[in-house]
């Protein structure tokens, strides 16, 4: 199958699973549509970034503001969702129950429920449609082989880009997770191990894996932070409980950078196979 066509194939099936949730999701909250809906999102914005760059188009990206704007409103629900999922793996491991805490979490996830569900009766899909007739537009002069080419020398970039920030995790683990997530979208629409091969895959999404931990961890660590400043006497007992638990989250963040840089060391050694077939 060209390259051209493959890509296409990847959109247009990333493109209709994000309609059927958009559907479900009109009519009911839903947990797992929320889930297959975003990471549908995520594909998308890293195909059409890819596309961006190895057809050289100036400028910035666009036709993709809205879909934008309904992924970060149904982001806000689902990391608070997350993190009372992980405030009660915390509260077993450690047998204390956060009660205020909890008790704010759950009043923040109605009202973000409800401004997740205004966004999507608001949203129409029509700017995904006419950006996959651009697109389509776009790659009809793309020949095979040169499309592959670009996207070989992309990947050399990119592992360039890599190795620099890896020796910085702890600093710019934000950055690595987008590149790692683009390159772990990019790698799946091309030729078998057209870059890395199965093992270095793998590896790739165990280090993702971690690295979505690490940020679900910061986002309960920093919801824990201004809550206990702004809503809890430092002479409760529940302020020290919180100041404790922050304390958790932060070795367990420091486990996950940990197990994540071991696994993009594995990546970067391997011998990348660029060959153009």
């Amino acid at each position: 199958m060209p390259a051209t066509n493959l890509i296409l194939l990847q959109w247009r099936k990333q493109q209709k699973v994000f309609s059927q949730n958009l559907s479900i999701l009109k009519k009911m909250p839903d947990e797992k549509a929320v889930h297959d809906l975003r990471v549908a999102v995520k594909k998308l914005r890293s195909y059409l970034l890819l596309l961006h760059t190895v057809l050289k188009k100036q400028g910035e990206i666009s036709g993709f503001e809205k879909t934008g704007q309904l992924f970060k409103v149904l982001g806000k629900h689902r990391d608070i969702e997350m993190g009372l999922i992980l405030l009660q793996d915390f509260e077993k491991r450690k047998k204390v129950t956060y009660t205020a805490f909890r008790f704010h979490l759950k009043v923040a996830l109605q009202r973000a429920q409800r401004w997740a569900q205004d966004a999507l009766s608001r949203y129409d899909d029509a700017e995904l449609t006419q950006l996959t007739k651009q697109l389509s537009q776009d790659l009809k002069e793309t020949n095979r082989l040169d499309l592959l080419k670009k996207l070989s020398s992309l990947f050399t970039s990119e592992e360039k880009k890599l190795e620099h920030l890896e020796k910085h995790l702890a600093r710019q683990p934000h950055e690595l997770r987008k590149m790692l997530k683009n390159i772990f979208y990019w790698i799946s629409i091309c030729p078998k191990d057209f870059f890395l091969n199965s093992s270095q895959i793998s590896k790739l999404k165990k280090s993702l894996d971690c690295l979505g931990s690490w940020q679900d961890h910061e986002m309960l660590r920093s919801k824990i932070k201004h809550f206990r400043k702004d809503f809890v006497p430092d002479s409760r007992e529940e302020y020290e409980k919180l100041k404790d638990l922050e304390k958790s989250i932060d070795k367990k963040m420091e486990e996950l950078l940990d197990k994540a840089g071991e696994n993009i060391q594995f990546v970067l050694k391997g011998s990348p196979n660029t060959t153009v077939r």
